[in-house]
């Protein structure tokens, strides 16, 4: 049996260079690149390579987050496992991932205990299948699934708009800022208001009522 192919990301130097020396020594793994930036290793024919990544979560802030980059990688190999590791808190970074693209998912907090075959084990049984991301939500966490998922539904582009409108500029400003056309904020704006408020009666008033949903949702993500 070939050994697990895989992507190691992690933006810390040091941490990049001591764990993934550890990890290219063990007989179960091979190691295709190790990346301390995003851009590195979004290349279609290194991703199809790929059994699973190794993802620090917090990467370099004028990129992509350990999250975004997993659904990236996902985007370009369908079948490529992701492993979120993080000094923070794991548990609330589930709902983040959509939910039809959670299997074959795994998280677990940095720890300085963990050794290599620790690794291992986590990075082989996440790419048969048996990700963790079920087991490291509370009861809690799944009540506000649902709730979560709302605000991860709306794409990127109209998060950004949202938050512009919630603090307070028109459509107008909005497109002059991002530099984009009048018509498609306001594209943008009704589509997001359809998934915020879908139920809303003709007779409300639909903005004030996604703004209001939006920052509410903003405070749970």
């Amino acid at each position: 049996m070939r050994p697990t192919r895989l992507l190691y990301v992690e933006n810390d130097p040091a941490l990049r260079n001591i764990l993934g020396q550890m990890l290219d020594k063990s007989a179960d793994l091979e190691l295709l690149g190790s990346f301390g930036r995003s851009d590195e290793v979004l290349d279609r024919e290194l991703a199809t390579k790929a059994d699973v990544a190794l993802i620090d979560f917090a990467l370099d802030q004028n990129g992509l987050n350990g999250i975004e980059l997993g659904i990236a990688l996902r985007n370009l190999n369908e079948y490529i496992a992701i492993v979120i590791y993080s000094q923070f808190s794991v548990r609330p970074m589930v709902n983040r991932v959509p939910k039809p693209m959670r299997s074959g998912w795994s998280f677990f907090d940095k720890s300085a205990t963990m050794e290599a075959q620790d690794y291992v084990k986590i990075l082989k049984e996440t790419s048969s299948g048996k990700g963790n991301w079920e087991e490291i939500l509370s009861d809690e966490d799944n009540l506000q699934e649902d709730e979560s998922s709302i605000y991860f539904s709306l794409t990127p582009r109209q998060r950004t708009i949202m938050t512009l409108s919630a603090q307070g500029k028109s459509p107008k400003e909005i497109a002059s800022q991002l530099s984009l056309t009048y018509s498609y904020v306001r594209k943008e704006l009704s589509r997001s208001y359809a998934v915020l408020v879908p139920n809303s009666d003709e007779s409300s008033d639909l903005k004030t009522a996604a703004v209001l949903r939006y920052m509410e949702l903003m405070r749970m993500a």
